[in-house]
């Protein structure tokens, strides 16, 4: 009898282990499938992550019916898939999204946004990555335009792409006008309306300037700060600091008038910030804490 009541409670303890595990996968299995699914224009992202969360909450059921030890397998090797691919999705990566997801979910949505600041807020990476229009025919047609606009003969000899670089930074803030989104509404605007109308938000900017970068050859990434987003433009690497200080002085005389160059390093390249506050291309960081940076291949 006192067997049977330890044999009892050990598979109690086992099968608790198993249904434990199989509603713990859902959320990170389901953040891991967004994370690698093809974005889907015509689906919200909202409705990208619900449905994300139904088909792995459907693949723990049928994996977790059909063998128990195969659920626990798949558990322990997600952890073991993060914890050493560091080069691409890492355990931080997993856990900065997926605390990102529950800030979402457990907030009231009409008095929180859903893209509240999160250091590594997935969703918020998710939106811009599939704003960028790089290689849109009106988009590339316009920074060829403007990339050319200034800087050309001499300047361009002596500088070369950075010259059509500063060009774009030149154009797009010098006739920017700012504009609030929608009220309660975090407005994304995509680069083919921007060109049209040069006016919105830090992010309608951001979005604008780094796909118009990217259409003339150069490399940008995006960064998400607190309340607050911006470009930076790989503009070398740190043994080109000099000249690039050089050109921004040069170029920009008026806007730096004796002010410091600012720019971030990530593994030798030297990365500069063509943010919307600042008058010139290196210029004052408005926030220098970074909450994500989001890259483009």
């Amino acid at each position: 009898m006192e067997n049977m009541t330890q044999f009892l409670q050990t598979s109690h303890l086992k099968n608790f282990a198993v249904r434990f595990i199989q509603i713990i996968i859902v959320f990170p299995m389901a953040v891991l499938i967004n994370f690698y699914m093809p974005a889907v224009s015509f689906i919200k992202y909202e409705m990208t992550y619900l449905l994300c969360v139904m088909i792995a909450a459907t693949i723990s059921i049928i994996v977790t019916k059909y063998s128990r030890r195969l659920i626990v397998l798949m558990f322990f090797t997600l952890l073991g898939m993060t914890a050493f691919n560091s080069s691409n999705y890492s355990m931080e990566s997993l856990y900065d999204d997926y605390n990102a997801v529950l800030v979402s979910m457990t907030n009231n949505p009409n008095n929180v946004s859903y893209f509240k600041p999160v250091k590594g807020t997935y969703f918020q990476e998710r939106r811009v990555k599939n704003a960028m229009q790089p290689t849109h025919p009106q988009v590339r047609a316009f920074a060829v335009e403007n990339s050319t606009r200034y800087y050309n003969g001499e300047y361009y000899s002596k500088y070369n792409k950075l010259a059509r670089y500063f060009s774009l930074f030149k154009h797009i803030r010098v006739n920017w006008k700012y504009v609030n989104d929608p009220r309660n509404t975090d407005y994304y605007s995509a680069p083919i309306e921007s060109i049209g109308l040069l006016a919105g938000d830090c992010d309608d900017y951001s979005i604008l300037m780094a796909s118009s970068v990217m259409a003339v050859g150069g490399e940008a990434r995006i960064i998400i700060s607190e309340s607050h987003m911006y470009t930076e433009v790989k503009v070398g690497t740190m043994d080109d600091l000099d000249k690039v200080s050089e050109a921004v002085r040069t170029l920009f005389p008026d806007e730096v008038n004796g002010g410091k160059i600012h720019y971030h390093e990530t593994n030798g390249e030297l990365w500069m910030n063509f943010d919307y506050t600042a008058s010139y291309p290196g210029g004052p960081f408005l926030e220098p804490e970074l909450y994500s940076v989001v890259t483009f291949e």
